[in-house]
């Protein structure tokens, strides 16, 4: 009985065909029989308006109960949707409206079960990246309370946990930047920005780390500034990103160099160095959230970040490398000549 029990649309559909059948033999009649003032022709009239309504009805209910079925099916399968059921999929069985909407249904399925298991990922990842220095900080604490350790092997201590502190405090930062991402919260504040200007600015910041890792950190810039369109703020996120990952996961006294210039109407920023590269098949995922290819430590986060917010400033970050070589390069669109007022030609060639 509920096979043949009709929804709405289709009780709407079958009331529209008997509607249809119904009338239009109601108009042959009166104008054969009443206007025409043919009598005879009355009684074949009625029994082929009957023979009509019967036909009507047959292809309303057979029409209406094609309509419910796969209404019941799309219904059905968002229930499964709303309780987080992703794996049924509709059959798309016409070419028609309900079939572009069950092709378009699964599209949407599709989509959520790749988000929902992304956010599962992204929720075991972030648990093991938070839980592993804490546990670290939990033992040294217990040595520090249960032990009497010397102060040569307090002082280790001490900068471990420091260091494990950090860790968290920027996985913490990382997390929050990338809930905000995608939240929508973040607002660019979009103008034009000499990033000659911004790139020395950030670059002494890591001059320090540079020279504690023995490593030669070098800024190229051309002779006039390249402006920008983007957010300072971002930029220099961004900018601090590459350069933490160039330091970060190379050997100690590898040459970094930050390379300024402007082609095909767009400005770019590259970080290259001459460490021992990036294997193909770790360039093609050292973008995804979480993903670490080597055992220097850090969340995976940061290049992540990098490139989301390089998007929303219509830019992109890309990478290339091959042996002994590897460059990370932010492409940003170039702002109109005469943007900013010119300043002093820099070096072509400066230390950090």
């Amino acid at each position: 009985m509920k096979r043949l029990r009709l929804t709405p649309l289709g009780s709407r559909i079958t009331t529209t065909a008997l509607s249809i059948g119904a009338g239009t033999a109601a108009v042959i009649y009166i104008w054969v029989v009443v206007i025409g003032e043919h009598s005879a022709a009355a009684g074949p009239i009625l029994v082929g308006a009957l023979i009509a309504l019967l036909v009507s009805l047959v292809a309303g209910y057979y029409s209406a109960q094609v309509v419910t079925l796969r209404v019941r099916r799309i219904e059905d399968a968002a229930r499964k949707v709303a309780d987080g059921d992703f794996a049924t999929r509709i059959p798309v069985d016409s070419s028609g409206q309900l079939g572009q909407l069950a092709r378009t249904f699964n599209e949407m399925q599709r989509r959520l079960a790749e988000l929902d298991s992304a956010r599962k990922q992204f929720i075991a990842n972030a648990s093991h990246e938070l839980r592993t220095p804490i546990f670290s900080l939990g033992g040294f604490i217990e040595l520090l309370e249960e032990e009497d350790p010397s102060p040569e092997e307090r002082a280790e201590f001490v900068h471990t946990m420091r260091q494990q502190i950090e860790r968290l405090t920027k996985l913490t930062a990382d997390l929050l930047n990338l809930s905000q991402l995608d939240a929508g919260g973040i607002v660019m504040e979009l103008g034009n920005v000499d990033l000659t200007a911004l790139a020395r600015e950030v670059t002494r910041e890591f001059g320090a780390r540079a020279d504690l890792r023995g490593s030669r950190l070098e800024l190229r810039t051309p002779d006039r500034p390249v402006v920008a369109i983007a957010d300072p703020e971002r930029l220099r996120q961004i900018v601090r990103i590459l350069l933490d990952n160039a330091l970060t996961h190379t050997p100690e006294g590898t040459s970094v160099t930050v390379t300024i210039y402007s082609v095909d109407q767009r400005a770019e920023l590259t970080v290259s160095d001459d460490g021992t590269g990036i294997p193909q098949r770790v360039q093609q995922r050292i973008f995804e959230r979480f993903y670490t290819a080597d055992s220097a430590g850090g969340s995976g986060l940061g290049l992540a970040i990098a490139r989301e917010l390089a998007q929303r400033m219509d830019g992109r970050i890309s990478i290339s490398s091959s042996r002994r070589f590897t460059a990370f390069t932010l492409d940003l669109p170039l702002a109109p000549p005469g943007a900013l007022t010119p300043v002093a030609a820099q070096p072509t060639k400066t230390p950090a």
